[in-house]
């Protein structure tokens, strides 16, 4: 396969896994657990499909160049994707266990969520067109990512320590927000080797 047959196919699954993880944000407000394991099965079955052909790749010999860039974006889409399914899978322990998160941390959430999305966007169209705006959007976006994630978390102890905030939902709150810090560090670490 020539280096667009290997862009594109990274372009293509951005923008399969989109509307997946659009779908799971909606189940978790509208706290439907299965929309949200559809979601991951989805997810999953979609990554799946890539896994042969990434292997058969990996497994050759002699790689040519086109082969060698692929295989080196391999590890930053994999850090990615295990932290987008760690984020869909503590949505959908939080709506199956019934544990409230109040209308402020979903709004924090659902914000962080927008950003990545608008990371996996830019690379979907980055490892296409090599415009280095959007790799700069990408690098951007992490970093708000980091700030308000930050931002949020003071915010979310100064809940905690006030009582509005139960602690079985601390748990869960602070890991989406690590898992979606790390799934915008990946995204960046993606962009530095298309």
């Amino acid at each position: 396969m020539d280096e667009k047959g290997f862009t594109k196919r990274i372009s293509d699954t951005f923008g399969e896994v989109l509307p997946i993880l659009e779908n799971a944000r909606k189940g978790l407000v509208m706290e439907k657990g299965a929309m949200i394991e559809e979601s991951i099965a989805r997810f999953r079955e979609l990554l799946k499909s890539r896994v042969a052909f990434s292997e058969a790749i990996i497994a050759k010999k002699e790689k040519d160049e086109a082969e060698i860039r692929y295989v080196s974006m391999i590890t930053p889409l994999q850090v990615a994707a295990l932290s987008i399914e760690n984020v869909m899978e503590k949505m959908a322990i939080k709506v199956e266990a019934k544990i409230p998160f109040t209308p402020n941390a979903l709004k924090e959430l659902r914000s962080l969520q927008l950003l990545v999305y608008s990371q996996l966007t830019d690379a979907k169209d980055y490892v296409i067109s090599g415009d280095p705006q959007l790799k700069e959007n990408i690098r951007k976006s992490m970093e708000e990512i980091k700030r308000l994630a930050g931002e949020y978390e003071l915010i979310h102890q100064e809940r905690l320590i006030m009582g509005i905030c139960m602690p079985k939902a601390s748990y869960l709150y602070i890991d989406i927000t690590d898992s979606l810090k790390r799934a915008a560090r990946a995204m960046v670490d993606f962009s530095e080797k298309v």
